[in-house]
């Protein structure tokens, strides 16, 4: 049985430098807000978000008369393109084109970037590049414009603190007895210190001026922190001063106790609510209510 919030949900493609994105768009049932959000998964996500939290989002905002949309970058999920090609470079260019079709789809003259993890870097690196791009949802954003080693290194800690523990688990030895633990994958994440593959920059993603782009983006920005994600107390203070460099109010939201993808009900129930709220304010409905 189809229901109507699924008849709400359209699955499309979109062309982005002459390949195919899919993106699924959802629409509200009445007017939409002047305002439209699209997501941003990071590295190694998809266009559904961390545990379903971009789609959860979507239609929760549908709800309240948003019109959203969630899609693959190229070389991820659905959409055509190389996973080995993929950079941060390509998918700000996939944002754009994401931004330039809810637009028109939508008939809307204002969007949001919703971006998680390495998405949020894509939201700074794209926002002004389309002047209704005004605002910036950024969970769990890496440092941009700025020393990582910080981070990077509690990053590493964090990881091997994780591993560790993993070592005097039953379930561990149980999986390595037969034989499914994966030595390579696990290697990886250790000499990375916890990096996905493409994480540390291709060479057009260090040519980005990444202080300019967050400077020169002339909206609001909305940062959200786990209270137990090692990133937060660095980025935290980076993004305050660089905010006010910006001449910018640093606004943020720490979720107490969660980590850097929010896995619980709790915690990503917090995070999608305060996102709401604060998209709800920036964002006023028309006459017809609030969706």
């Amino acid at each position: 049985m189809i229901t109507q919030q699924q008849t709400m949900e359209q699955h499309l493609f979109f062309p982005s430098h002459g390949q195919r994105v899919l993106g699924v768009l959802h629409r509200p049932e009445g007017p939409p807000r002047p305002g439209a959000l699209v997501f941003l998964h990071g590295w190694s996500g998809y266009r559904i978000g961390p545990h379903q939290m971009f789609t959860k989002s979507a239609r929760q905002a549908a709800e309240l008369g948003f019109a959203s949309l969630r899609f693959d970058f190229r070389g991820r999920g659905d959409s055509e393109g190389d996973a080995s090609a993929t950079t941060l470079s390509t998918m700000i260019e996939d944002a754009v084109a994401a931004a330039r079709l809810v637009c028109d789809e939508m008939g809307v003259e204002r969007v949001a970037l919703i971006g998680d993890c390495s998405g949020s870097e894509v939201a700074i690196g794209a926002g002004v590049l389309d002047e209704r791009i005004d605002s910036l949802v950024l969970w769990s954003a890496p440092i941009v414009a700025g020393s990582r080693a910080g981070a990077d290194a509690a990053k590493r800690r964090s990881t091997y603190a994780s591993y560790l523990s993993k070592l005097f688990r039953r379930e561990t030895w149980a999986k390595l007895i037969g034989g499914r633990l994966q030595p390579r994958m696990i290697m990886r994440a250790l000499t990375r210190g916890g990096k996905g593959a493409g994480e540390e920059g291709a060479k057009s993603d260090r040519e980005i001026d990444w202080y300019r782009r967050f400077v020169d983006f002339g909206g609001r920005i909305l940062f959200i922190y786990g209270g137990n994600d090692p990133l937060t107390t660095s980025a935290v203070g980076h993004y305050r001063d660089l905010s006010e460099e910006a001449g910018r109010e640093f606004e943020h939201h720490v979720v107490e106790g969660a980590n850097h993808a929010f896995y619980s009900l709790g915690w990503e129930r917090e995070v999608m609510d305060v996102t709401l709220e604060w998209l709800v304010g920036r964002y006023p409905a028309t006459s017809g209510g609030d969706g």
